[in-house]
């Protein structure tokens, strides 16, 4: 059961109905029976029978299927069955190493339990999505970094025409390398006034007054 699980949280898993059934046909050919040595396949320890209930807070009768279990284990291989059926399986999560399923085809990485040993309290989801921008924030082609190496471009080619003096130039550079690392930090910043203070004509116009304070 161990190897089949794993098998579905694998990266390459397509996590579907359809990709389930392809994955459990993969595992349990047509000419398969069962045997000792698949005993986990085994569900005749329970019973099924169909009823008509009225559910908590309705008022029409639904019919619904009633199973009865003699173990909890029985009771873990069929709820298994039936969650691969709709698209729902087990995923590992990469921080705290528990199995959690999944209500959807996302490869969901982390569980929304409590982070071993986080003094904060924090889920193993929340954790992972600080880790997720973490390394969002490194990477080269980041949405706010491609903003800084635009304007560094621009005031390369100011310099090169002779359209920019090579200290205001530097000076531009500073600043607009403290609001990208500003903007990194501080998601208000970065939705808000970031764009808006790279603009060539805006950051050119603080340089000049930062420039001016340091020659006086």
């Amino acid at each position: 059961m161990l190897d089949f699980a794993e098998k579905t949280d694998g990266n390459e898993a397509d996590r579907t109905a359809e990709g389930f059934a392809k994955m459990f046909g993969s595992y349990f050919p047509p000419e398969f029976s069962i045997t000792e040595g698949n005993a986990w396949m085994s569900t005749l320890n329970n019973s099924v029978q169909y009823v008509s209930v009225i559910r908590p807070g309705e008022k029409v009768a639904k019919l619904v299927k009633r199973m009865h279990y003699v173990s909890f284990v029985g009771m873990f291989r069929s709820d298994l069955f039936e969650g691969l059926c709709v698209g729902h399986a087990p995923k590992k999560c990469r921080i705290c190493g528990k199995w959690f399923l999944t209500t959807n085809a996302r490869h969901t990485k982390y569980c929304g339990g409590y982070a071993p040993g986080d003094k904060l309290h924090r889920t193993c989801r929340q954790i992972g999505n600080l880790k997720g921008r973490e390394q969002r924030e490194l990477a080269d082609d980041h949405p706010l970094k491609q903003i800084y190496e635009k304007r560094l471009n621009t005031i390369n080619r100011y310099i090169k025409r002779g359209a920019l003096d090579a200290d205001l130039a530097e000076a531009m550079k500073k600043l607009a390398k403290d609001k990208m690392l500003r903007a990194l930090s501080n998601v208000a910043y970065a939705k808000g006034d970031y764009e808006k203070e790279m603009g060539q004509t805006a950051l050119k116009k603080e340089a000049l007054k930062v420039t001016y304070r340091y020659k006086q």
